[in-house]
């Protein structure tokens, strides 16, 4: 994929343990490194919700020209989902990372 350069596929699903776990493999305490590798966690989730959007967009024009309404709908409930699904990725992220930093300060 051209957006991946480093391979890994956009649709893995995350969750708490395993965010931790890439928190944990970077071996560093430091708030600066902890930042950049969340920001890289949350990079495809964030390519995903923009995707969302054009998909949503792209449905919502052609259903309204109702001709590519059969082509429309399907790209609107495809955005949807993928929107849900990145929300999901980011929350665990977000949640990852709030409780590594907790771990490390108590």
């Amino acid at each position: 994929m051209g957006l991946m350069p480093s391979g890994e596929t956009p649709f893995r699903k995350l969750d708490t343990s395993s965010v931790i776990g890439m928190f944990k493999a970077t071996g560093a305490r430091d708030p600066d490194v902890l930042h950049a590798q969340r920001e890289k966690l949350l990079a495809q989730p964030k390519q995903l919700k923009l995707l969302a959007v054009l998909l949503i967009g792209i449905g919502i024009f052609f259903t309204v020209t109702v001709v590519l309404a059969i082509a429309g709908i399907p790209s609107i409930l495809f955005g949807i989902w993928m929107w849900r699904f990145s929300a999901k990725n980011i929350a665990a992220v977000e949640a990852g990372f709030a409780e590594y930093t907790s771990k490390l300060t108590a």
